[in-house]
C-alpha cells in the first residue's frame, strides 16, 4: 500500500491529505455544534414553559380567588390550546385538591365542545414542595413545571403543566440531519479547494516550461516569470530571468516608456470604474455621459444602457436636483445634499448627494457623487430605537408609581360612592358630580400615560407640532421625581409665559430625560466610594435672543432668530476637558459597565439638531455640569390652543354592529351609541361578528370592529365581511397607537380608527361622520 502510494503524483497526495484534515476537523466542529445547540434548545425550550406557566398562573389567580370553576377551564383553554407540546395541566385550589384540569387529547384533539364532568385520562401527580415561586422536573420524554397561584400576595392554588419534549427531540435531529447534508456538501468544495492548493506547487514549474517554449518558438524576449517564492524554483526563476534580462537589456527602454504609458491609461480609465462612490456625469440638459460600475450596482442599470440617456427618464426621484444644477451652472460651487430618500426601482435608498461642475470640460457637465449609507442610517435608528428602550427601563419605576396614583384617584372615590350608598346616605348632585370628575381625570391621566409611553417606545420620523415646552419639562420632572434616588433635591424653573416651539414633543422629552438621568447618575453611581450621595438637579426653562454677541459664542445660531433655552445642572462628579470633547461620539461612555450604552448624547445631539437647534455644555470636575438646549421660537402667530374646547357629541339613528371581545368595552359602546339613539347588536369574536352580519347586513349602517381578538383577528374580520359588502362602514377599535398595524388595515378600506379608551364624543362623533359620508 506504502509503494503504491508513493508513486502518485505530488497533486494526488495533497489532494488526499488535504480532504482527510478537512473532513476531521469539520466532523469536530459539527459534533460540538449538535451538542451545544442541543444544550441551547433545551435552556430556550425550558425558560419557555416557566414564562407560560407564569403567564397561566397570574391569569387563574383572580379567577380561582372568584371561585369560577368553569371560567378557569376556559383559561386554561384559551393560554394552551395554541401549544401542541403541553399535553396536560392541572389547577389545584389552596388545600391541593383538584379545582380544574386540561388534556389535550380530550379537549383539543377530540374537539369535544364542552369539557366532559367525569374523565380521568391522567393519574394525578403529587404535588412536590415548591421553595419559591416554582419548581420544574425533567424526565426522559415530559417536563413536569409546578407554579403557585397568588393573589393578591396569598398563594390560591396551585398550577401543573406536563411538557412533551417531543418538540425538542425532533430539533436535534433535525439539527444532525442539516449537520450531516452540510458535511455531504462541503466535501466537493474540499475536493476543489485542494486541487487549487496542489496547483501552487505544480503550477510555478509548468508555467517556467509554458514560458521556455514560448520564447524558444516566438523569440520574445521580453517575457520574465514573476518570482512567488524564494524555494528552488524561485532560485530558477531568478536564474532564468537574469539570463532574459542580458537579452532583453537593449530594449529595456522603449518597454519601460511604452509601459508606463499604458499604465497611466489605465489609471485614467480605471479611477472613475473602481471608485466605490457612485458617479455620474451629465450635460445641462441631463444627458449621461459616464456612468461607473458602482453606479451599475446601485441602479441595475448597465453603462450601455445609461450613456447617451437622459437622467430624469433613467431615474425619476434624481429630477428635484435639475434646479440644483442650474445654480452649480451659474455659481460654480459644489452643492450637497445629506440622507436623501430615494427610490431606485420601486426601492428606498438613503443617499447622501453630492452636485459640483466638470470646470475641465468645453461643454457644460456636471458630476453627481452618491454615497449609499442607507445601512449607516438603518443602524442610526436601531440606535435611536435602543436608547429609547434603555430609558423606559429607566423610568418604569416612576411610571409604576404614577399608575398606582391614578388608580387610587379612581378606585377610593368608587369605594367611597359604594359606601355611601350602602349606608343609604343621600349623595348630592354636587357630589355625584365631583366623584365622576374624579374618576374621569385619573382615567384620563392613566390613558395619557399609556399614549406616552408607547409613544416613547415607537420608531418614528419627526412629528413637528406647536408645544408648550413648559408641559414638557413638567411632565419630564414628575418622572424624575418618582424614579430618581431620595438624595437628589430635584429644582424646576419654568417660563411664565408659554414657551412655544414647533418641535415632536415626545423626542424632546425623551432628549430632556436623557440629560435628566446622565445628571443623576453623575451625582450617585459615578461617585467614588466615601463621596457624598445625591446633590442638586436643576431645570429650568427660558427665553434666549440671538444677537450678534450671541451668535459669536454660538456659531450654529441664527442671527435675529430667538430661541428656548432648556439647561439641565447637576451638582455631579463634573468632566474633564478631554471627556468634553468625546461625549458627543457614539458608545462613548464614563459609566460603569452595565450602566449605560453610550447612546443618549448621541441621541440627544442628533435629535436637537434635525429640530434646527444646537446644544451647549459646561462642565469642571468635581463641581457639576450644565447642558443647554436651544430650539427655535414659533415664529407665526398662530398658536394651536392647548385645551381643546369640549366636543360637541352627534346623535343619529340606525343598527350599529360592535365586535369586541371585551365585554367591558361592549357593554361601554353600547351604553354610548343608545344614549345616542341607534340600535346595538354585539359579537364577542371576528366569527360571531361575521354570522350576524349576514343575518342583518340590510339593516346594519356601520361596525365598530376590535383590532385584536382571538379565533379571527380584526383584519381577518374584515376582508370576510368585505366579502358580504363592499361597502361596509367601519370603524376600527384598538389599544394600540396608529402605528403600522393599525395602517394596514385602514389601507384595506375601513373608514375610521378610535384608540382606546375612547370617550362618548369621539365614538359618535366618527359613528356618525362615517354614516354620513357617501364613500
Amino acid at each position: 500500500m506504502m509503494k503504491k502510494t508513493r508513486s502518485f503524483k505530488i497533486k494526488n497526495k495533497l489532494i488526499a491529505i488535504i480532504l482527510s484534515i478537512t473532513f476531521f476537523t469539520l466532523a469536530i466542529a459539527f459534533t460540538s455544534i449538535i451538542i451545544y445547540e442541543k444544550i441551547t434548545i433545551q435552556e430556550a425550550f425550558k425558560n419557555k414553559y416557566e414564562t407560560i406557566a407564569l403567564v397561566v398562573a397570574e391569569g387563574l389567580g383572580p379567577i380561582i380567588s372568584f371561585g369560577d370553576q368553569e371560567e378557569a377551564y376556559k383559561a386554561l383553554i384559551l393560554y394552551l390550546t395554541s401549544d401542541q407540546s403541553i399535553q396536560n395541566a392541572f389547577v389545584y385550589d389552596e388545600n391541593d385538591a383538584l379545582y380544574t384540569d386540561y388534556h389535550r387529547n380530550r379537549d383539543i384533539e377530540s374537539k369535544q365542545p364542552e369539557k366532559p364532568k367525569k374523565l380521568k385520562l391522567l393519574e394525578l401527580p403529587k404535588i412536590p414542595e415548591i421553595p419559591e415561586m416554582s419548581t420544574m422536573i425533567v424526565e426522559s420524554d415530559y417536563i413536569h413545571i409546578f407554579h403557585k397561584i397568588l393573589e393578591d400576595g396569598s398563594k390560591v392554588g396551585t398550577l401543573y403543566l406536563r411538557v412533551s419534549i417531543e418538540e425538542i427531540n425532533n430539533k436535534v435531529k433535525n439539527l444532525i440531519v442539516s449537520m450531516i447534508l452540510i458535511l455531504l456538501l462541503l466535501i466537493p468544495l474540499s475536493l476543489v479547494l485542494a486541487a487549487k492548493l496542489q496547483g501552487i506547487i505544480s503550477n510555478p514549474i509548468l508555467d517556467l516550461a509554458h514560458v521556455t517554449k514560448e520564447v524558444s518558438a516566438k523569440g520574445n524576449y521580453s517575457i520574465r516569470v514573476e518570482k512567488k517564492n524564494n524555494d528552488e524554483v524561485g532560485m530558477l526563476y531568478d536564474g532564468f530571468n537574469d539570463m532574459m534580462e542580458q537579452i532583453h537589456n537593449r530594449d529595456i527602454q522603449r518597454d519601460r516608456v511604452e509601459s508606463e504609458l499604458k499604465a497611466a491609461e489605465f489609471f485614467l480609465s480605471s479611477v472613475m470604474e473602481s471608485m466605490p462612490t457612485s458617479l455620474i456625469t451629465i450635460e445641462s440638459d441631463g444627458t449621461v455621459t459616464q456612468w461607473n460600475k458602482s453606479t451599475v450596482q446601485l441602479t441595475g442599470i448597465e453603462a450601455i444602457d445609461a450613456k447617451g440617456k437622459n437622467l430624469w427618464e433613467l431615474l425619476p426621484d434624481f429630477t428635484k436636483y435639475q434646479s440644483t444644477i442650474n445654480k452649480v451652472l451659474h455659481t460654480e460651487k459644489t452643492v450637497q445634499f445629506y440622507k436623501e430618500s430615494i427610490k431606485i426601482k420601486q426601492k428606498t435608498f438613503y443617499l447622501n448627494v453630492t452636485i459640483f461642475p466638470l470646470l475641465v470640460s468645453k461643454v457644460p457637465k456636471f458630476v453627481i457623487m452618491v454615497d449609499n449609507v442607507t445601512e449607516i442610517e438603518i443602524k442610526e435608528q436601531q440606535l435611536r430605537q435602543s436608547q429609547k428602550m434603555e430609558t423606559v427601563g429607566t423610568l418604569a419605576g416612576g411610571l409604576a408609581h404614577d399608575f398606582n396614583n391614578v388608580l387610587g384617584g379612581i378606585i377610593g372615590t368608587i369605594s367611597l360612592f359604594k359606601y355611601k350608598s350602602s349606608k343609604n346616605r343621600k349623595v348630592s348632585p354636587n357630589e355625584i358630580e365631583k366623584y365622576f370628575t374624579t374618576i374621569e381625570e385619573s382615567a384620563n391621566r392613566a390613558s395619557d400615560m399609556v399614549q406616552h409611553l408607547l409613544s416613547l417606545t415607537r420608531k418614528q420620523d419627526l412629528s413637528l407640532a406647536p408645544t408648550d415646552l413648559n408641559t414638557v419639562i413638567k411632565s419630564t420632572v414628575k418622572i424624575c421625581k418618582n424614579t430618581f434616588d431620595k438624595s437628589i433635591e430635584i429644582n424646576a424653573r419654568y417660563s411664565k409665559k408659554r414657551a412655544i416651539s414647533n418641535v415632536d414633543s415626545t423626542q424632546i422629552e425623551q432628549s430632556v430625560l436623557n440629560l435628566c438621568i446622565n445628571a443623576a447618575h453623575a451625582m450617585t453611581i459615578m461617585r467614588k466610594e466615601g463621596e457624598r450621595y445625591g446633590g442638586n438637579l436643576n431645570i429650568s426653562l427660558e427665553k434666549v435672543d440671538a444677537d450678534k454677541y450671541f451668535c459669536k459664542l454660538h456659531h450654529e445660531a441664527e442671527e435675529e432668530e430667538n430661541y428656548w433655552r432648556i439647561s439641565v445642572q447637576d451638582t455631579g462628579i463634573g468632566m474633564s476637558a478631554a471627556t468634553l470633547t468625546n461625549i458627543f461620539d457614539p458608545f462613548f461612555t464614563t459609566k460603569i459597565e452595565g450602566k449605560g450604552t453610550g447612546l443618549g448624547l448621541a441621541m440627544v445631539y442628533n435629535i436637537v439638531q434635525r429640530h434646527k437647534g444646537f446644544t451647549d455644555v459646561y462642565s469642571q470636575e468635581g463641581i457639576g455640569t450644565t447642558f443647554h438646549i436651544y430650539l427655535p421660537l414659533l415664529k407665526d402667530d398662530v398658536i394651536e390652543t392647548i385645551m381643546s374646547p369640549q366636543e360637541k357629541v352627534h346623535k343619529g339613528e340606525g343598527l350599529i354592529l360592535v365586535i369586541d371581545d371585551e365585554e367591558i368595552m361592549r357593554r361601554t359602546a353600547k351604553s354610548i351609541l343608545e344614549e345616542c339613539g341607534y340600535d346595538i347588536i354585539m359579537a364577542e369574536n371576528g366569527e360571531e361578528g361575521v354570522e350576524m352580519y349576514k343575518k342583518y347586513k340590510d339593516k346594519i349602517k356601520a361596525v365598530v370592529l376590535d383590532m385584536v381578538m382571538p379565533k379571527m383577528s380584526g383584519k381577518q374580520t374584515y376582508i370576510e365581511l368585505t366579502k358580504i359588502n363592499r361597502e361596509i362602514k367601519v370603524v376600527l377599535a384598538s389599544g394600540f397607537r396608529k402605528d403600522t398595524r393599525v395602517e394596514s388595515i385602514l389601507k384595506l378600506g375601513v373608514k375610521g380608527f378610535i384608540q382606546k379608551p375612547y370617550t362618548m364624543a369621539i365614538l359618535a362623533n366618527t359613528i356618525y361622520k362615517i354614516i354620513a359620508s357617501k364613500d
